[in-house]
């Protein structure tokens, strides 16, 4: 099973001055077809997430841990 696509997500609290950075993939292969994961991970932030498995998660909402702050979402 390999990788077929992957979403990278930057989190930055601008109060804490943090910033980190996940991915969701999409795995799969010829035989068995695709299958994207439910949500990246965060040791800094909490995050709300939409989707997964058969369609693209979207993160919705992430805030800092420490402070509670809106996080600034970057998708590449």
């Amino acid at each position: 099973m390999g990788i077929i696509d992957k979403t990278e997500y930057k989190l930055r609290c601008e109060s804490c001055e943090v910033d980190e950075q996940s991915a969701v993939l999409d795995k799969g292969s010829n035989w068995s077809g695709s299958s994207w994961q439910g949500e990246a991970k965060f040791k800094n932030f909490e995050t709300e997430w939409i989707g997964g498995g058969s369609n693209e998660p979207e993160l919705i909402h992430a805030k800092c841990s420490k402070c509670g702050s809106p996080a600034i979402i970057k998708v590449k």
